[in-house]
């Protein structure tokens, strides 16, 4: 199947650019088929199986993280717990662009990741196009600063 233009784009964007991630699901499978979207699009990638790994990944990373993609819907520490200790943190590692990447897309799921620090929100099944684009919002120099969930609509 040919690409669209914008995927082909968003591509050549990733691959110019590079960068750290951080996918942080509690499904293997989630987490794998995310990292592997990333690196076959020339991120480096680091993973972490819930919320408790990824504060201590974050907090214990020779440098930051370029962005971090986080499941919001996780036993023991979810995504939005994990997402304001990041924030509580102190220098560069408290900015970090944080992704919510879930299956829950109503309204009040989008602001419940808003109000804990998030800086867009993806919905599963994760589509390259639609994560490319999120993270090019944020890593692109200039780009939003956090706070506020952009557009991104959760599948029919």
């Amino acid at each position: 199947m040919a690409l669209s233009p914008e995927e082909d784009r968003l591509i050549a964007w990733a691959q110019a650019r590079g960068g750290r991630l951080l996918v942080v699901d509690d499904s293997p499978t989630n987490r794998l088929l995310t990292a592997a979207l990333m690196r076959k699009v020339g991120f480096t990638v680091d993973t972490a199986d819930g919320g408790a790994e990824a504060i201590s990944s974050v907090a214990m990373a020779e440098a930051p993280y370029d962005a971090v993609l986080m499941d919001v819907a996780m036993p023991e520490v979810d995504g939005i717990a994990a997402t304001r200790s990041i924030r509580a943190m102190t220098g560069p590692r408290a900015a970090v662009p944080i992704i919510a990447v879930t299956a829950h897309g109503f309204a009040e799921d989008r602001d419940r990741c808003v109000f804990a620090g998030m800086n867009d929100y993806v919905p599963k099944p994760v589509r390259r196009p639609e994560l490319l684009a999120a993270l090019r919002r944020w890593l692109e120099p200039g780009a939003s600063e956090g706070g506020t969930v952009k557009r991104t609509s959760p599948a029919p």
